[in-house]
């Protein structure tokens, strides 16, 4: 009887060790994929950290022709809205031109001269998106243009003679635009590069 509990008692703990023998392979099986899988996506990320590197996966946006990007890439361009708010910006200047402030002074010259740096910035921005080469030359002579034009209707209009301030709204909006221009350029170029898909 004895003998027989022994032998059925050693067929128990030999199957429960082959159990345990079984699920151990199992579990060192699973480890080995898993670290697989870690291996390969470490190679991979490793791969697409050195294209970037490489500049193979997101051009330079002083070399790369805008107009060759896609249309995602473009959306991701800097100035989205640019082309809004330069036509904004133009407004207002016009706005100023033709309607005189009552009270010219100090302040509101350097608020209307504002007007200028941003659309200098607004308009490099949304030509540079467009692709054109000419952008910092074409926003110079227009803000020379709206320049001009603002001396013209001051000149010519009904409120006619210059006052200091008017002076100062014009020359400070003269060098408010080149400004914009060269800061609008600025940013455009130090953007983060549009990937490539």
């Amino acid at each position: 009887m004895n003998r027989q509990l022994r032998r059925a008692q050693a067929k128990l703990d030999e199957k429960a060790a082959k159990e345990k023998d079984r699920k151990r392979q199992e579990r060192r099986a699973r480890l080995a994929a898993l670290r697989a899988q870690r291996g390969a996506r470490a190679t991979k990320s490793g791969s697409k950290a050195t294209a970037k590197a490489g500049g193979e996966a997101a051009p330079d946006l002083k070399t790369v022709n805008v107009k060759s990007l896609t249309p995602e890439q473009r959306k991701r361009l800097p100035g989205r809205f640019s082309g809004a708010l330069m036509i904004a910006t133009v407004f207002f200047i016009v706005l100023q031109a033709a309607v005189p402030p009552t009270e010219s002074t100090v302040g509101t010259s350097l608020t209307g001269a504002g007007f200028y740096l941003l659309f200098g910035y607004f308009s490099v921005l949304f030509q540079l998106r467009q692709g054109r080469d000419n952008a910092l030359t074409f926003t110079l002579i227009t803000g020379l243009a709206l320049t001009l034009g603002m001396l013209a209707t001051r000149l010519f209009g009904p409120n006619a003679g210059f006052d200091l301030n008017f002076l100062l709204l014009v020359g400070v909006g003269a060098v408010g635009v080149v400004a914009g221009a060269f800061l609008g350029r600025l940013v455009f170029y130090a953007a983060p590069p549009a990937p490539r898909r």
